[in-house]
């Protein structure tokens, strides 16, 4: 398994519901075939130097990189200025090294 990161740093225009209703779907649809398995949207703490972070769940590393680089991605990576217009996201990957279902008591 492997973790992309998409981390949009703090500004006035992010548009959550855009980003959540039309972006992602769009996401999930196009980078599934290449091994996307699921995805989580957190907002951060108010102050903080960054106000979104997408967390993409991958089979591969691998697969992540194929999706970048297929013609799929001129849609997903063209459709950042319709939720948000501060710049580009940092974008951060890696493999799982260890990873660990905790229980409560």
């Amino acid at each position: 398994m492997a973790q992309v990161f998409l981390i949009y740093p703090s500004g006035p225009s992010f548009n959550m519901d855009y980003y959540v209703n039309k972006h992602m779907p769009v996401v999930a649809s196009k980078w599934g075939p290449f091994g996307l398995k699921n995805y989580k949207i957190l907002t951060l703490q108010e102050g903080a130097p960054y106000q979104v972070q997408a967390i993409l769940e991958w089979a591969s590393v691998d697969g992540f990189d194929k999706a970048a680089a297929s013609e799929t991605s001129s849609e997903i990576f063209g459709d950042l200025r319709n939720y948000y217009s501060e710049g580009d996201p940092i974008i951060l990957k890696g493999k799982t090294i260890a990873s660990e279902l905790v229980k409560s008591p």
